[in-house]
């Protein structure tokens, strides 16, 4: 098995070209589309490291937790105000907005990655039957418009 075998790369809605542009060594078939069912039959084929390139609904769909941006404007020291919009805001995107307006989108759209990678690790340690995962994950965070990355977090397989 090759290190590119051992690799898998899932991406969100409309970001399949930028992950492309963003891993151009690594073959067709370890894109696949982000979802927790790829990550858990990869996990049982032996993978190494997953690579999620996505946009911040993928994210949350995957983290499975209300309140989770609220929580991440309030420990990446934002201020209540900025908190409670958040805390109000109707979309994922409007966040993005608010995080963008207020400068606050690099630490916090890294601190939604952290928090990403800690999950799909989880998500393979559970697929595996295992306290510890076999997985590196790193997550990106691609723009509004899925073209550039605006956020990250990962570690290096092992």
């Amino acid at each position: 098995m090759t290190a590119e075998d051992k690799t898998l790369v899932m991406y969100g809605d409309g970001v399949r070209d930028t992950a492309r542009r963003m891993l151009p060594k690594l073959p067709d078939a370890c894109f696949v589309p982000a979802g927790a069912g790829e990550l858990r039959a990869a996990v049982k084929e032996g993978i190494a490291q997953v690579v999620l390139v996505a946009g911040m609904d993928e994210q949350l769909a995957l983290l499975d937790d209300d309140g989770v941006l609220e929580s991440i404007t309030f420990y990446m020291d934002a201020g209540a105000a900025l908190t409670a919009e958040v805390a109000a805001a109707p979309t994922a995107r409007h966040v993005y907005e608010l995080w963008e307006a207020a400068g606050k989108l690099g630490p916090c759209g890294r601190e939604l990655c952290r928090r990403t990678a800690g999950e799909l690790e989880r998500l393979a340690a559970e697929a595996a039957g295992s306290a510890a995962s076999p997985v590196a994950a790193q997550v990106v965070l691609v723009d509004a418009a899925g073209e550039r990355m605006v956020g990250m977090f990962g570690r290096m397989a092992r």
